[in-house]
């Protein structure tokens, strides 16, 4: 594509990320109708209200830095002029001949066994990535991503990321690049390939995030579900899990931590747990009482499994180096001392089923990873009926999920962007939808109080009112049933998990 073409092409895949944040009607006539911050000319908005709010809850921390920086300069005494070369050193991106941690790794010798660091894996991890004013990255066809390659946030050290989904993706390609480093013996020589394949997975992966957090209010349910939802849909494009169910280690070989372990395991959360841990975690407003009696069961125990926090556990204990897998199973269960949960017999966990593991049980007494967690013995018998349980209670626990939110669609707050039970409308502009009064007045306090009276008059974003929002609820059962049937025939679970919802 010529310049002229990728400028014309971005216009028009252009959007009111405030609009989208509240779920309004985009602005008819885009994009011609749209307006750009004039200081960073890197965000689009409709209007001024809309600039506005987005500016005091996002963009304003992060406008100037991504301005166009002015070029650094270097001062020396007139006894160096003519003895040095000059270069522009901007100590903000990563170069290898200044970064600390490139010259630990050379020092101390990266490969050696048992050294925990990870090492710097920018380079590795981000071949196709170069931090610089202002590009498409590396040419890439997704226009949503035209974006300023001189961030408004840190990227390179793991505690300063700012979603759960985007620490796991550092330390999984942490974890490859220890692979790397350590010749971890592979199986055969196309497993190699298929480690290239996830790292550049991964690599996109993250770039998408960033596009989340330049757009999402920080400290919100909303970030991590969205940065959640990025992530899970990339690695399904990209048929990440096969490409990893793929990879073959050497049989009998085993290093002190477990690197590929300890990958497989990460895995897990972000392609099983984590966007059905945040949808969960949006409906904590609603009591056990607003579930069917027969599901109640399986949300509390969803509930007390605590997936979003277990999975932070986990990153704060590989943070700032690695543990041996042990640990890590250990930190999943909340104790390797576990009951069986069909026989009752006390066990000693050892081991993880991952749910791509379908025919294959492991030899020792093991945990299931996911939302729905479930602990066994090493009998068959016990083995076949837990994994038949989890995966029953996991796809009720998923449908029920879908049904409540799909019910409760109108009633996200938008300002804790979660599900409430009494939620109403903003009385002056009707255009907000909040789950409390608290919210209500905190909102307000930020910028609602500023844009209220004008917005009232965007008909567009007017929401709806209470028998609005519970008509938009049924259209949306019905529309997630009707996926539903045609995907597993007629009476799918999510059938039998509405008609228990419209017997309450």
């Amino acid at each position: 594509m010529t310049l002229s073409e990728v400028r014309k092409a971005a216009r028009e895949g252009l959007k009111c990320y405030n609009c989208n944040l509240y779920s309004w009607e985009q602005a008819p006539g885009l994009p011609s109708s749209l307006t750009r911050c004039s200081r960073c000319r890197t965000l689009h908005y409709c209007s001024k209200e809309c600039q506005e709010e987005h500016w005091v809850k996002v963009h304003k921390d992060q406008c100037q830095l991504l301005s166009r920086q002015s070029q650094p300069f270097m001062l020396c005494s007139k006894e160096l002029v003519g003895k040095i070369d000059f270069m522009n050193i901007d100590l903000t991106v990563h170069d290898t001949q200044w970064c600390s941690v490139c010259k630990k790794d050379a020092e101390e010798g990266l490969a050696k066994p048992g050294n925990p660091r990870y090492g710097c894996h920018v380079t590795f991890s981000m071949p196709d990535w170069e931090e610089g004013p202002r590009t498409i990255p590396w040419g890439s066809k997704d226009l949503e991503e035209d974006i300023r390659t001189k961030l408004p946030f840190d990227i390179y050290k793991l505690e300063d990321l700012k979603s759960g989904a985007e620490k796991i993706l550092w330390l999984l390609q942490a974890l490859l690049f220890k692979l790397k480093v350590t010749k971890y013996p592979m199986a055969r020589s196309q497993d190699r390939l298929s480690l290239i394949e996830l790292r550049k997975v991964l690599q996109i992966a993250r770039v998408k995030t960033w596009l989340v957090y330049m757009t999402v209010p920080r400290e919100t349910s909303k970030l991590e579900y969205e940065s959640s939802t990025t992530v899970v849909n990339i690695l399904g494009q990209a048929n990440y899990e096969n490409i990893m169910t793929s990879v073959k280690m050497k049989s009998g070989v085993r290093n002190e931590f477990g690197l590929w372990d300890i990958f497989k395991l990460l895995s897990e959360f972000l392609l099983n747990s984590d966007v059905v841990a945040c949808e969960l975690a949006s409906l904590d407003q609603l009591g056990l009482d607003e579930f069917p009696a027969e599901y109640r069961s399986v949300v509390e125990a969803a509930r007390a499994t605590a997936s979003l926090t277990t999975r932070d556990s986990v990153v704060a204990t590989l943070t700032p180096h690695l543990k041996p897998f042990i640990r890590v199973v250990e930190l999943l269960c909340g104790g390797l001392q576990q009951r069986c949960s069909n026989c009752k017999e006390e066990i000693t966990i050892g081991a993880v089923y991952y749910s791509v593991d379908d025919q294959k049980l492991p030899s020792l007494p093991f945990v299931t990873i996911g939302i729905v967690r479930k602990f066994c013995c090493t009998s068959k018998l016990c083995g076949k009926k837990v994994i038949a349980e989890r995966k029953q209670d996991f796809r009720i626990l998923h449908s029920l999920i879908r049904a409540m939110r799909a019910k409760f669609v109108g009633s996200f707050c938008d300002a804790c962007f979660m599900v409430g039970k009494e939620s109403h409308r903003c009385s002056g502009c009707l255009t907000k939808v909040y789950c409390s009064q608290d919210c209500l007045q905190k909102d307000w306090a930020v910028v609602h109080r500023k844009i209220c009276a004008r917005s009232k008059e965007e008909v567009r974003k007017v929401k709806e009112g209470r028998r609005g929002r519970k008509e938009e609820g049924k259209h949306r059962i019905e529309g997630w049933v009707d996926c539903h049937n045609k995907a597993f025939g007629k009476k799918s679970v999510m059938d039998k998990v509405v008609e228990k919802m419209e017997k309450m």
